[in-house]
Protein backbone atom coordinates (compact mmCIF):
# COMPACT_ATOMS: atom_id res chain seq x y z
CA UNK A 1 0.00 0.00 0.00
CA UNK A 2 1.12 3.53 -0.76
CA UNK A 3 0.59 6.79 1.10
CA UNK A 4 -1.21 9.53 -0.80
CA UNK A 5 0.03 13.13 -0.91
CA UNK A 6 -2.31 15.81 -2.25
CA UNK A 7 -1.02 18.67 -4.38
CA UNK A 8 -1.19 22.34 -3.42
CA UNK A 9 -1.59 25.57 -5.35
CA UNK A 10 0.95 26.37 -8.09
CA UNK A 11 0.66 22.76 -9.29
CA UNK A 12 -2.14 23.89 -11.62
CA UNK A 13 -1.67 23.93 -15.38
CA UNK A 14 -3.85 24.55 -18.39
CA UNK A 15 -5.81 21.48 -19.42
CA UNK A 16 -5.59 19.69 -16.10
CA UNK A 17 -8.53 17.38 -15.51
CA UNK A 18 -9.50 17.24 -19.19
CA UNK A 19 -8.81 13.49 -19.38
CA UNK A 20 -11.09 12.81 -16.39
CA UNK A 21 -13.88 14.97 -17.85
CA UNK A 22 -13.66 13.26 -21.25
CA UNK A 23 -13.67 9.74 -19.81
CA UNK A 24 -16.32 9.87 -17.10
CA UNK A 25 -19.88 11.13 -16.82
CA UNK A 26 -19.40 11.19 -13.04
CA UNK A 27 -16.41 13.52 -13.45
CA UNK A 28 -18.40 15.79 -15.75
CA UNK A 29 -21.24 15.87 -13.23
CA UNK A 30 -18.85 16.90 -10.43
CA UNK A 31 -17.33 19.53 -12.72
CA UNK A 32 -20.80 20.92 -13.43
CA UNK A 33 -21.66 21.04 -9.72
CA UNK A 34 -18.36 22.72 -8.91
CA UNK A 35 -18.85 25.25 -11.71
CA UNK A 36 -22.30 26.09 -10.32
CA UNK A 37 -20.83 26.66 -6.88
CA UNK A 38 -18.03 28.82 -8.28
CA UNK A 39 -20.40 30.85 -10.46
CA UNK A 40 -18.51 30.36 -13.73
CA UNK A 41 -17.52 27.66 -16.22
CA UNK A 42 -14.64 26.06 -14.34
CA UNK A 43 -13.88 23.60 -17.15
CA UNK A 44 -13.42 26.41 -19.64
CA UNK A 45 -11.24 28.36 -17.20
CA UNK A 46 -9.02 25.32 -16.52
CA UNK A 47 -8.41 24.99 -20.25
CA UNK A 48 -7.34 28.63 -20.57
CA UNK A 49 -3.62 29.31 -19.92
CA UNK A 50 -4.44 32.95 -19.18
CA UNK A 51 -6.93 32.08 -16.43
CA UNK A 52 -5.84 28.82 -14.82
CA UNK A 53 -3.40 30.55 -12.45
CA UNK A 54 -5.98 32.93 -10.96
CA UNK A 55 -6.80 32.07 -7.34
CA UNK A 56 -10.52 31.75 -8.09
CA UNK A 57 -9.76 29.17 -10.80
CA UNK A 58 -6.66 27.42 -9.47
CA UNK A 59 -7.98 26.67 -6.00
CA UNK A 60 -11.22 24.86 -6.89
CA UNK A 61 -9.49 23.44 -9.96
CA UNK A 62 -6.67 21.76 -8.04
CA UNK A 63 -9.21 20.54 -5.49
CA UNK A 64 -11.49 19.08 -8.17
CA UNK A 65 -8.73 17.32 -10.13
CA UNK A 66 -7.29 15.89 -6.91
CA UNK A 67 -10.69 14.55 -5.81
CA UNK A 68 -11.19 12.97 -9.23
CA UNK A 69 -7.74 11.37 -9.14
CA UNK A 70 -8.47 9.90 -5.70
CA UNK A 71 -11.83 8.59 -6.90
CA UNK A 72 -10.14 6.89 -9.84
CA UNK A 73 -7.60 5.23 -7.55
CA UNK A 74 -10.39 3.99 -5.28
CA UNK A 75 -12.31 2.74 -8.34
CA UNK A 76 -9.29 0.68 -9.32
CA UNK A 77 -9.14 -0.90 -5.87
CA UNK A 78 -6.31 1.18 -4.45
CA UNK A 79 -6.57 2.18 -0.79
CA UNK A 80 -4.21 4.69 0.88
CA UNK A 81 -1.89 3.52 3.63
CA UNK A 82 -1.89 7.12 4.85
CA UNK A 83 -2.87 10.58 3.59
CA UNK A 84 -1.48 14.11 3.83
CA UNK A 85 -2.27 17.33 2.00
CA UNK A 86 0.15 20.10 1.09
CA UNK A 87 -1.50 23.45 1.91
CA UNK A 88 -4.49 23.67 -0.48
CA UNK A 89 -4.17 19.91 -0.83
CA UNK A 90 -5.61 19.52 2.67
CA UNK A 91 -9.14 19.92 1.28
CA UNK A 92 -8.89 16.98 -1.11
CA UNK A 93 -6.90 14.97 1.43
CA UNK A 94 -9.72 15.29 3.95
CA UNK A 95 -12.25 14.20 1.33
CA UNK A 96 -10.16 11.14 0.42
CA UNK A 97 -9.78 10.29 4.11
CA UNK A 98 -13.57 10.27 4.51
CA UNK A 99 -13.26 13.13 7.02
CA UNK A 100 -15.50 15.58 5.13
CA UNK A 101 -17.69 15.50 2.03
CA UNK A 102 -16.48 17.05 -1.20
CA UNK A 103 -19.41 19.49 -1.02
CA UNK A 104 -18.55 20.69 2.49
CA UNK A 105 -14.84 20.94 1.66
CA UNK A 106 -15.68 23.11 -1.35
CA UNK A 107 -17.95 25.24 0.84
CA UNK A 108 -15.03 26.02 3.17
CA UNK A 109 -12.60 26.57 0.30
CA UNK A 110 -14.91 29.10 -1.37
CA UNK A 111 -15.66 30.76 1.97
CA UNK A 112 -11.94 31.34 2.47
CA UNK A 113 -11.69 32.94 -0.96
CA UNK A 114 -14.73 35.15 -0.41
CA UNK A 115 -13.50 36.22 3.03
CA UNK A 116 -10.04 37.15 1.79
CA UNK A 117 -11.60 39.25 -0.95
CA UNK A 118 -14.15 40.85 1.38
CA UNK A 119 -11.47 41.78 3.92
CA UNK A 120 -9.12 42.81 1.09
CA UNK A 121 -6.19 40.91 2.54
CA UNK A 122 -3.19 41.25 0.27
CA UNK A 123 0.45 40.25 0.44
CA UNK A 124 2.69 37.79 -1.27
CA UNK A 125 4.94 34.75 -1.08
CA UNK A 126 8.48 33.95 -2.14
CA UNK A 127 10.83 30.97 -2.14
CA UNK A 128 14.32 30.90 -0.65
CA UNK A 129 16.64 28.03 -1.53
CA UNK A 130 20.00 27.27 0.05
CA UNK A 131 19.80 29.02 3.43
CA UNK A 132 18.96 27.32 6.77
CA UNK A 133 15.67 28.25 8.41
CA UNK A 134 17.33 29.89 11.43
CA UNK A 135 19.17 32.40 9.24
CA UNK A 136 16.03 33.14 7.23
CA UNK A 137 13.97 33.64 10.38
CA UNK A 138 16.54 36.12 11.68
CA UNK A 139 16.00 38.26 8.58
CA UNK A 140 12.21 37.92 8.86
CA UNK A 141 12.25 38.90 12.54
CA UNK A 142 14.26 42.00 11.73
CA UNK A 143 11.78 43.05 9.06
CA UNK A 144 8.82 42.43 11.37
CA UNK A 145 10.51 44.66 13.91
CA UNK A 146 10.67 47.39 11.28
CA UNK A 147 6.97 47.11 10.47
CA UNK A 148 7.23 44.86 7.39
CA UNK A 149 5.63 41.57 8.51
CA UNK A 150 7.03 38.44 6.90
CA UNK A 151 7.35 34.85 8.13
CA UNK A 152 8.48 31.40 7.03
CA UNK A 153 5.17 30.00 5.80
CA UNK A 154 6.25 26.63 4.38
CA UNK A 155 9.22 24.48 5.32
CA UNK A 156 9.48 22.23 2.27
CA UNK A 157 12.95 20.86 2.99
CA UNK A 158 15.94 21.77 5.16
CA UNK A 159 16.96 24.64 2.88
CA UNK A 160 13.80 25.04 0.74
CA UNK A 161 11.59 27.61 2.42
CA UNK A 162 8.60 29.66 1.37
CA UNK A 163 8.16 33.13 2.85
CA UNK A 164 4.78 34.74 3.33
CA UNK A 165 3.62 38.15 4.49
CA UNK A 166 3.16 41.72 3.41
CA UNK A 167 4.36 43.00 0.06
CA UNK A 168 7.06 45.10 1.77
CA UNK A 169 8.10 42.16 3.94
CA UNK A 170 8.46 39.75 1.03
CA UNK A 171 10.36 42.21 -1.15
CA UNK A 172 12.64 43.18 1.72
CA UNK A 173 13.38 39.59 2.75
CA UNK A 174 14.12 38.38 -0.77
CA UNK A 175 16.40 41.35 -1.41
CA UNK A 176 18.29 40.80 1.84
CA UNK A 177 18.61 37.04 1.37
CA UNK A 178 19.44 36.98 -2.34
CA UNK A 179 23.23 37.51 -1.96
CA UNK A 180 23.46 34.48 0.36
CA UNK A 181 20.95 32.14 -1.27
CA UNK A 182 21.32 29.69 -4.12
CA UNK A 183 18.09 31.17 -5.46
CA UNK A 184 15.23 33.42 -4.41
CA UNK A 185 11.97 33.40 -6.33
CA UNK A 186 9.00 35.72 -6.08
CA UNK A 187 5.97 33.44 -6.34
CA UNK A 188 2.84 34.49 -8.27
CA UNK A 189 0.70 34.66 -5.13
CA UNK A 190 -1.24 37.72 -3.94
CA UNK A 191 -2.29 36.28 -0.58
CA UNK A 192 -0.05 35.89 2.51
CA UNK A 193 -1.11 32.26 2.99
CA UNK A 194 0.12 30.50 6.16
CA UNK A 195 0.79 33.78 7.94
CA UNK A 196 -0.71 35.65 10.88
CA UNK A 197 -2.20 38.11 8.38
CA UNK A 198 -4.73 35.38 7.55
CA UNK A 199 -5.97 35.03 11.15
CA UNK A 200 -9.08 37.16 10.48
CA UNK A 201 -9.98 34.72 7.70
CA UNK A 202 -9.59 31.70 9.98
CA UNK A 203 -11.82 33.33 12.60
CA UNK A 204 -14.49 34.21 10.02
CA UNK A 205 -14.48 30.73 8.50
CA UNK A 206 -14.69 28.86 11.82
CA UNK A 207 -18.53 29.09 12.08
CA UNK A 208 -18.84 27.81 8.52
CA UNK A 209 -16.66 24.83 9.38
CA UNK A 210 -18.73 24.17 12.49
CA UNK A 211 -21.82 24.06 10.26
CA UNK A 212 -20.40 21.27 8.08
CA UNK A 213 -22.40 18.20 9.11
CA UNK A 214 -20.18 15.74 7.24
CA UNK A 215 -17.03 16.28 9.35
CA UNK A 216 -15.95 12.99 10.90
CA UNK A 217 -12.91 11.12 12.17
CA UNK A 218 -10.69 10.04 9.25
CA UNK A 219 -11.16 6.51 7.90
CA UNK A 220 -7.47 6.31 6.95
CA UNK A 221 -4.35 7.55 8.78
CA UNK A 222 -4.31 11.30 8.18
CA UNK A 223 -1.39 13.63 8.83
CA UNK A 224 -1.97 17.35 9.33
CA UNK A 225 0.71 19.58 7.81
CA UNK A 226 0.18 22.42 10.28
CA UNK A 227 0.89 20.05 13.17
CA UNK A 228 3.27 17.61 11.45
CA UNK A 229 1.49 14.73 13.15
CA UNK A 230 -1.32 12.26 12.68
CA UNK A 231 -4.83 13.38 13.60
CA UNK A 232 -7.68 11.01 14.29
CA UNK A 233 -10.72 12.94 15.54
CA UNK A 234 -13.51 15.00 14.03
CA UNK A 235 -12.46 17.93 16.22
CA UNK A 236 -8.93 17.85 14.81
CA UNK A 237 -10.34 17.70 11.27
CA UNK A 238 -12.45 20.80 11.95
CA UNK A 239 -9.42 22.58 13.38
CA UNK A 240 -7.40 21.76 10.26
CA UNK A 241 -10.16 23.03 7.96
CA UNK A 242 -10.57 26.27 9.90
CA UNK A 243 -7.01 27.18 10.80
CA UNK A 244 -4.55 25.80 8.24
CA UNK A 245 -4.83 28.91 6.07
CA UNK A 246 -3.23 31.02 8.84
CA UNK A 247 -0.68 28.55 10.27
CA UNK A 248 2.75 27.59 8.91
CA UNK A 249 2.89 24.45 6.75
CA UNK A 250 5.44 22.06 8.25
CA UNK A 251 5.69 19.82 5.22
CA UNK A 252 9.23 18.59 5.83
CA UNK A 253 8.33 17.44 9.35
CA UNK A 254 5.09 15.91 8.12
CA UNK A 255 6.83 13.74 5.54
CA UNK A 256 9.54 12.82 8.06
CA UNK A 257 6.84 11.75 10.53
CA UNK A 258 5.16 9.61 7.88
CA UNK A 259 8.53 8.09 7.02
CA UNK A 260 9.24 7.35 10.69
CA UNK A 261 5.85 5.62 10.85
CA UNK A 262 6.96 3.24 8.11
CA UNK A 263 5.67 4.86 4.91
CA UNK A 264 8.17 4.60 2.07
CA UNK A 265 6.07 4.59 -1.11
CA UNK A 266 3.96 7.64 -2.01
CA UNK A 267 1.63 8.82 -4.76
CA UNK A 268 1.11 12.48 -5.62
CA UNK A 269 -2.65 12.58 -6.07
CA UNK A 270 -3.45 15.71 -8.05
CA UNK A 271 -1.95 17.82 -10.81
CA UNK A 272 1.77 18.22 -11.32
CA UNK A 273 4.85 16.59 -9.83
CA UNK A 274 5.94 19.20 -7.26
CA UNK A 275 5.55 16.91 -4.25
CA UNK A 276 7.26 14.02 -6.05
CA UNK A 277 10.34 16.20 -6.59
CA UNK A 278 10.16 17.68 -3.10
CA UNK A 279 10.07 14.30 -1.40
CA UNK A 280 13.55 13.46 -2.70
CA UNK A 281 14.90 16.45 -0.77
CA UNK A 282 13.27 15.27 2.46
CA UNK A 283 13.74 11.49 2.59
CA UNK A 284 16.17 10.09 0.05
CA UNK A 285 14.97 6.53 0.61
CA UNK A 286 11.35 7.39 -0.19
CA UNK A 287 9.66 7.19 -3.58
CA UNK A 288 6.83 9.38 -4.82
CA UNK A 289 5.15 8.91 -8.19
CA UNK A 290 2.64 11.25 -9.86
CA UNK A 291 -0.97 10.07 -9.99
CA UNK A 292 -2.87 13.08 -11.22
CA UNK A 293 -3.89 11.97 -14.69
CA UNK A 294 -5.56 8.85 -16.05
CA UNK A 295 -2.34 7.84 -17.79
CA UNK A 296 -0.29 8.26 -14.60
CA UNK A 297 -2.86 6.32 -12.57
CA UNK A 298 -2.83 3.55 -15.17
CA UNK A 299 0.95 3.41 -14.87
CA UNK A 300 1.11 3.20 -11.08
CA UNK A 301 -1.75 0.70 -10.78
CA UNK A 302 -0.28 -1.52 -13.50
CA UNK A 303 3.09 -1.53 -11.73
CA UNK A 304 1.60 -2.51 -8.36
Amino acid sequence: MTAWLFSGQLSEHAGMGADFFAASAEARELLARTSDRCGFDLGGALADPARVGDNRVAQPGVFLVSVLAARELFRRGRVPAAIAGYSLGNYAALVAAGAVSDDDALTVLLAVFDTVERLDIRGGMGAVIGIPAAAVEEVCAGLRGRGAPVWIGNVNAATQLVLTGSEAGIEGALAELAPRALKVIRLPMTWPIHSALMEPVARAVRPIVEGCASIAAPRFPLYAGHRAERIDSAAAVADLLARQIALPSRWKETVETMFADGHRDFLEVGPGETLSRMLRWIVREGRCRPAGTLAAIESVTAAA
